[in-house]
């Protein structure tokens, strides 16, 4: 059986990086602790926000809107699970009749691997190391 230990961090779609970072950053108060900018205007950043983070996430090219007319959607949020061996992580939600969407995928700080719940939102589990 998983056991989800806590909230790892959220992911956000934005429309305007800079102008949510004045937000959350100036704002609120929340620490900035990367961004990468790429080429064709996609930009993502990592805010530390208590023990767990928000990852926001821009493309200028295409503009995503949430269902309230709003322009901010939640893109996948992630929990952090007990240790593990990914492939037991794995043989759990298969007994549970649970697909794996994407992963394993190695990261800076364990292993991810993403999920969709039973309305299509991304949720994302990580062992980390």
């Amino acid at each position: 059986m998983l056991r989800p230990k806590a909230l790892d961090h959220v992911g956000l779609v934005v429309t305007d990086m800079d102008r949510s970072l004045r937000f959350y950053c100036e704002a609120l108060g929340l620490e900035l602790l990367r961004r990468s900018d790429r080429e064709g205007g996609v930009t993502s950043a990592v805010l530390k926000v208590g023990d767990q983070e928000i990852n926001m996430f821009c493309n200028a090219g295409s503009a995503s809107v949430a269902k309230d007319g709003g322009s901010s959607v939640v893109d996948h949020f992630c929990f952090e699970v007990e240790r593990a061996p990914i492939d037991d992580v794995v043989a759990a939600l298969n007994k549970a009749g649970v697909a794996v969407a994407k992963g394993p995928i190695k990261r800076r700080d364990g292993t991810s691997l993403f999920l969709s719940d039973p309305d299509g939102c991304r949720v994302e589990l990580i062992v980390k190391t």
